[in-house]
């Protein structure tokens, strides 16, 4: 079965709005949209719609992704207390600050480009918009590798804005994906870099770049635009990086084992299946960062690790891509750590096995 990936604008800016009022409704949302139309019109008036570059990119057949930061409505995890975090509040505030037209009728489109040529990107990679933080990640994966002995298996890319102003990059993904031949994929990239001279928001937003994902292809991906927004809110550079990582390679663990783990799934909807694997995950990524031999955090960087977690609960308890709330993913940090320190003797590494029913013991807990 090919795994199509789409999601539309209006999906988007929906995000946003429920990060910042869990209460918000549909009304508010269009009227912001209105709004900053109103604002933005001007600029984005000299590049009209093409249409023409509204296809269906699909992946390889059989493919997962294991998408975080993504939410869609559907139904079905009941409400628990739940509210708006700092990084709500900087999604909203990034929204707002330079959306345009052209931003409303091209950021599926723009996202989705940018997150399927990490599928295929090619080039020596790096991290943070200048590769700043390169050597900090590197250090990070072997990290992870030794600690979960999973040597040589994942490999981790970053994603930028800057790829979305490369005319051969966009062209490629045209190519790969949506099978296009050359010179209808190139004349599809001069009018993207077009869209990119006119528009305030493509492609200067950091929400460009907000993709944090696994891939079953032993693929990671994390975004510029994702740590941004959440140093903004609050969470210190490099704990952001590192925990996200942790995060991201637990679900390559669950990819590994989910056929053991979850027989008949995580749950029997997929809400509250979502939540459990995202839930785990942040459990599998604390043990992790608190360990003497992961990457042994003291408390005040743990402190920092909780609040990363907080931020990105959602109070989408209708969606399928409910990741649980800010207080249900603090408290599974919060146990994966307790879990670290409190394993006998000390230093000793739990297998992956003994972590997941560690987690499935406290689960009730967490969700309660």
């Amino acid at each position: 079965m090919k795994k199509v990936i789409r999601k539309t604008f209006l999906a988007f800016l929906g995000i946003s709005m429920v990060f910042v009022s869990c209460n918000t409704e549909q009304e508010e949302i269009v009227n912001s949209v209105q709004s900053v139309e109103e604002r933005k019109s001007q600029k984005a008036s000299k590049v009209e719609k093409n249409s023409a570059l509204d296809l269906t990119f699909s992946l390889q057949d059989g493919e997962i992704m294991h998408q975080d930061f993504i939410i869609t409505d559907l139904n079905a995890v009941n409400p628990s207390e739940c509210g708006s975090t700092p990084f709500n509040q900087a999604i909203n505030e990034s929204v707002q600050s330079n959306l345009d037209l052209l931003g409303l009728d091209y950021y599926d489109l723009y996202t989705t480009i940018n997150r399927l040529y990490t599928f295929i990107d090619e080039d020596k990679q790096y991290f943070g918009a200048e590769g700043e933080y390169t050597n900090f990640i590197k250090k990070q994966q072997r990290s992870l590798e030794n600690f979960w002995s999973m040597p040589n298996e994942i490999t981790v890319k970053g994603q930028h804005n800057s790829t979305l102003n490369d005319r051969d990059k966009i062209a490629l993904v045209y190519i790969v994906f949506a099978g296009l031949p050359e010179v209808v994929a190139y004349s599809n990239a001069d009018f993207l870099l077009a869209v990119n001279e006119a528009s305030t928001f493509l492609n200067e937003s950091p929400l460009l770049s907000f993709d944090g994902f696994a891939s079953s292809t032993n693929l990671i991906v994390i975004g510029d635009g994702l740590v941004e927004l959440m140093v903004k809110s609050g969470v210190e550079d490099r704990v952001v990086w590192n925990g996200i990582l942790a995060h991201e390679w637990a679900h390559q663990i669950q990819f590994d084992n989910y056929a053991i783990w979850y027989p008949d799934g995580a749950a029997d909807n997929e809400p509250e299946a979502t939540r459990t694997t995202e839930l785990e995950a942040d459990f599998f990524a604390a043990y992790y960062m608190a360990h003497k031999r992961g990457a042994t955090y003291n408390w005040k960087r743990v402190e920092e690790f909780f609040e990363l977690f907080f931020n990105i609960g959602d109070c989408s308890f209708t969606s399928d891509g409910h990741h649980g709330t800010p207080l249900q993913r603090m408290e599974a940090a919060r146990l994966g750590f307790e879990l670290a320190k409190n394993t006998f003797p000390k230093g000793k590494v739990l297998s992956k096995d003994e972590v997941h029913a560690s987690f499935l013991s406290v689960l009730n807990e967490i969700v309660d």
